[in-house]
């Protein structure tokens, strides 16, 4: 990933995902120094609006589908 700004452009390397609260949180190191971006739940659906309803409607077509698959597996069928 790439994060470009008035000083320059820098690379971003994702190392570890963690929740914090109600906060998703991606750390990272951007060039030399470390960074972390955290995510809310009200930027989440800030998000969805950006990417537009035919792509969230996807998203949550596979994570229903995802869902399902993983109740029947629990229960042995």
């Amino acid at each position: 990933m790439k994060v470009s700004s008035p000083v320059g452009e820098f690379p971003f390397e994702p190392e570890r995902v963690s929740i914090e609260g109600t906060k998703l949180t991606l750390h990272g190191r951007m060039g030399a120094w470390p960074a972390r971006v955290q995510m809310e739940p009200a930027d989440g659906l800030a998000f969805a609006r950006l990417l537009g309803p035919r792509f969230v409607v996807g998203a949550l077509s596979v994570a229903l589908l995802g869902m399902t698959a993983r109740g029947r597996r629990g229960r042995g069928g």
